[in-house]
């Protein structure tokens, strides 16, 4: 009998994670939930149907010692990793002028560095194996820069720069690489601050698309190697727009920036 896939998840207890996590659990593939939030891990996997093919751990992207031991760990013990989804991250709108030192070192050390951490722990094992799967989340932020968040725009223009540049390496030793832009989507991120205060008032945009569907399109995208995720359609139609010719996007970018400073 085959062992089933193993894959693993950052940022696995609430939102894309979670539903990811599920997805994947259906498909048959045994998953490792990470998160950092214990109450909504345990949540997780009591929720999970009778397969019984979802665990967890409790990790800290931002501790690159305990990245590698949780990975490694799920390598020796399920003797194979298939999918690594680095996909723990923050959001929060800043003005540069206003953004002080301490979030900018915040939101580099769990959007960028928690994913380079997950990288570099699972690279190597997939080399190893030959074969893997690892899928950086990103925003449609890395592709296109929303006035106002600068801080978050730069972490996420950086995974994208990482993820295509390591997916031409790693095509060489059978691993390849995604990364995931997604517009807007249901989760707790909306509420969250760079430093981690939630407000519990801020709700998702009435027009963000649910996790599950997220999910859905996302290991459509896999199966199928894709480089870029980018959904739902309309930002994808940005991001096009904005790659042929950015001078198109300019009066939006002006109308929001009146928003913005008129604060």
């Amino acid at each position: 009998m085959t062992e089933p896939r193993v894959g693993f998840i950052t940022g696995g207890a609430s939102g894309i994670g979670l539903a990811l996590g599920q997805l994947l659990a259906r498909e048959g593939v045994r998953v490792v939930l990470a998160d950092i939030d214990d109450a909504a891990l345990n949540r997780a996997v009591e929720d999970q149907g009778p397969q019984r093919l979802i665990e967890k751990i409790r990790l800290d992207v931002t501790d690159a010692t305990a990245v590698h031991a949780a990975l490694n760990g799920t390598f020796e013990r399920f003797g194979r990793l298939d999918f690594v989804f680095n996909n723990a991250g923050v959001g929060g709108t800043k003005n540069a002028h206003e953004a002080t030192l301490e979030q900018w070192q915040r939101i580099v050390d769990l959007n960028l560095m928690g994913v380079i951490h997950g990288v570099a722990a699972a690279y190597p094992l997939m080399i190893r194996q030959g074969h893997g799967h690892i899928i950086n989340t990103s925003s449609i932020s890395g592709l296109i820069p929303w006035p106002g968040q600068t801080l978050y725009n730069t972490t996420k223009y950086a995974i994208v720069g990482l993820s295509h540049s390591l997916r031409l390496e790693a095509a060489h030793f059978g691993v390849r690489v995604s990364v995931v832009c997604p517009g807007p989507v249901q989760s707790s991120i909306w509420g969250t601050s760079i430093l981690g205060e939630r407000n519990p008032s801020v709700r998702s945009p009435p027009t963000a698309m649910t996790a599950a569907r997220a999910a859905e399109i996302i290991w459509r995208g896999v199966q199928s190697n894709r480089e870029t995720i980018v959904f739902p359609r309309a930002a994808a139609i940005w991001a096009w727009i904005y790659r042929l010719h950015h001078g198109l996007l300019k009066p939006h970018f002006d109308r929001h920036l009146k928003q913005l400073f008129a604060k």
